[in-house]
Parts: C-alpha cells; structure tokens; sequence
C-alpha cells in the first residue's frame, strides 16, 4: 500500500502554488520548508508525518501573510490525489454513493484522515478528522482539505455549481467569517463540536454522469484486496521502526508506540499475536541491536549505554549482555568487538517492561 508521501504532497501543493503566480522556490527558502521534499519522516511515525503537513500550512501561512492560503492551493485536477479510488467514484451510481466510497477507502490514500460519513434531517453530513501529532492542526490545513474535497465532489457529479447547506469547523470564528460564507456559498459555523461539510440529500442522491457498474465491480475488488493488504502488513516490521527513537524514553512505551500507529494498545497486541510475536520480544531484539551496534565503541560509556536502551538500572543492562551475547557489557571495552553466541529471548523480568 502505497500512501501519499510527505514529498508527494509537498509537491502537488507547489504546484498549485504555482498555477496561483507563487514563486515558489523563494516561498519555500524563505518558510524553512526545503527539508519536507525528502519525505523525512518514516512511514511508520503517522504523527510524525502529520506534524511535517501542519508545520507546511503553518510556514506558508506566516510568510505570504495570508491567513486564508489554504483556499487559495486549488487543485486543477482533484482525483490525481486519489489514484483508483478516484476512478470508482466516477463509476458509482450516485454522488451518495462516490462520496461513502471516498470515506470506505480513504485509509489506503492517506492513514492520517478519519473520514465519515452519516446521515442527518434529510442531509448529508461528511466528516473529516485530521490526526496531529505533537503540532495543533491549523486552520490552513482543513481549508485546503475541505476546499480539495468539495472540488472533488463538484468533478465527480459534473455540476460546478454544487454546494453545501452547512460547513462546520471546530475550530473559534477568525476575525471575519466572511471569506468562508463567500468560498463555500453556505453558513459556516465555527466552534463546532467537529469539522464536516453537509450536503441536502437531493444534491447527493443525483445520478453521475459517468457511472459504470462493470467497472465499479472491478474497482470494488481491487481496492478490497488493497484494503486487507493493509490490514495484513507487517505491525512488527512498523514497530521496529519507531523503536529505536523511542526506547530511551521509557515510561508507557506500549501506549505510545499504539499511539504513533494510530491504533489502539489491544489492537497492536493482537495485531503483533498474530504475526506470532509481542510487543515485549520487540523491545528486546530492538535493543539487543543498538547494543550490538554501540558496545566496544570508545564513544559512548556503559552507563549512557544502559540509559539510551531503557533500562532501569546498569544490573539489568548487565543480564540482559549476558543473554544476549554471553559476555559481561565490561569485557567488550576490552576487547572492542562483539561476538554473538545467542539470539534474542524473552527479557528478564528484572529489566523494565516497556508499556
């Protein structure tokens, strides 16, 4: 499963920086941002990547001085940042239909929207929830959300002229609200207990142009096999990954580490039983690797060792050596190279439990 990348959307957005009359080389140098093309964050840190997107809005806003940016990114193209799911919306039925389907899937377009999709009084109420990580989600950044998603709507039902009956952000009224009532031709309610777009149920149970049920057949079981691809992926790999980040932290590892995959602690256990490991042996191969890569090295001593493997004290980091290669943390200062006798077991219970 291939997500949107840092380095993908920093570029769509360019792009339609660009369209706009943006120089956009010098905008960028001038907000910080030349460092999100490379995509730094890992894959496996969504709150992580989620911060980079924010930390984009948040620099442009501040050096073009418009508070109201985030409208203004239009994408000429909506579905290209949809791929096949874009393709299924053109091919459902009604409007309805296309918007349940962008809800259904969007987890295999980005892992860091939340999207519903609900009925209410003869409406339409789409939501959408966009996961921050340690950085508040600004306002810029549902701005262009929402101004991506209605351009969606409006290019799937052929109508240009399509718009909502409510649009609600949780977020306190601006200075002006209205540059919103004017950009979304409705009343916009700020303070909302969520942030949604609400469409009148004879709006969206219209027909679309371009239906096909033959295809729409076809692009069902594409992306279903997508989805349980998904769901088949590799937690440990993923949690192997952030590990070594994090593991001198200590405290609640497992709740944090849950919480960096957007998961719930019961679904990583399980999720991490059924690839017949646990969240305990990770920890342990994870420091058994950044012990094997640090010890006999002159720069880092034995007691900072210790400390940066999450270990409460040196007597544990002492058994845990003895297990891991048969010899004492000290005889490798001696002899300044490592040979492993033994693999990974589950960790003693004198050393600290992760989670």
């Amino acid at each position: 499963m291939n997500y949107l990348s840092t380095a993908d959307v920093v570029q769509r957005i360019k792009a339609c920086l660009a369209a706009d009359g943006f120089d956009v080389s010098t905008l960028f140098a001038r907000a910080g941002l030349a460092h999100l093309e490379s995509g730094s964050a890992r894959a496996s840190d969504l709150l992580a990547l989620s911060d980079q997107f924010s930390l984009l809005w948040e620099a442009l806003a501040i050096v073009t001085g418009d508070p109201l940016l985030g409208f203004r990114v239009c994408a000429t193209d909506p579905l290209s940042w949809l791929g096949v799911l874009g393709h299924l919306m053109l091919a459902s039925p009604t409007l309805k239909g296309a918007a349940g389907n962008l809800m259904r899937y969007m987890p295999l377009v980005t892992p860091i929207v939340h999207a519903t999709i609900e009925p209410v009084q003869g409406r339409t109420r789409l939501g959408l929830h966009l996961v921050g990580g340690a950085r508040l989600v600004p306002p810029q950044r549902y701005d262009f959300t929402w101004n991506l998603l209605l351009a969606t709507v409006r290019f799937v039902a052929g109508r240009p002229d399509l718009r909502p009956v409510a649009v609600d952000y949780a977020f306190p009224p601006p200075p002006s609200t209205a540059p919103y009532a004017e950009r979304f031709g409705c009343p916009v309610r700020f303070g909302a207990p969520a942030n949604a777009l609400e469409f009148d149920d004879a709006d969206i149970a219209a027909p679309i142009p371009t239906a096909n049920p033959l295809a729409a057949e076809g692009l069902f079981r594409l992306l279903d096999e997508r989805l349980a691809q998904a769901e088949r992926s590799s937690v440990a790999g993923r949690v192997r990954d952030l590990l070594p980040g994090m593991i001198e932290r200590g405290g609640a590892l497992r709740e944090a580490v849950a919480r960096r995959l957007l998961i719930s602690e019961r679904t990583l256990q399980r999720r991490l039983a059924d690839e017949g490991t646990d969240f305990s042996a990770l920890v342990d191969e994870v420091r058994r690797d950044i012990a094997r890569q640090y010890l006999g090295s002159e720069g880092i001593s034995l007691k900072s060792l210790s400390y940066k493997l999450g270990f409460s004290d040196h007597s544990a980091f002492h058994r845990a050596c003895l297990r891991w290669f048969g010899k004492a943390p000290g005889e490798f200062q001696q002899s300044g190279k490592l040979s492993v006798t033994t693999g990974a077991v589950a960790p003693s219970s004198s050393s600290r439990r992760p989670g």
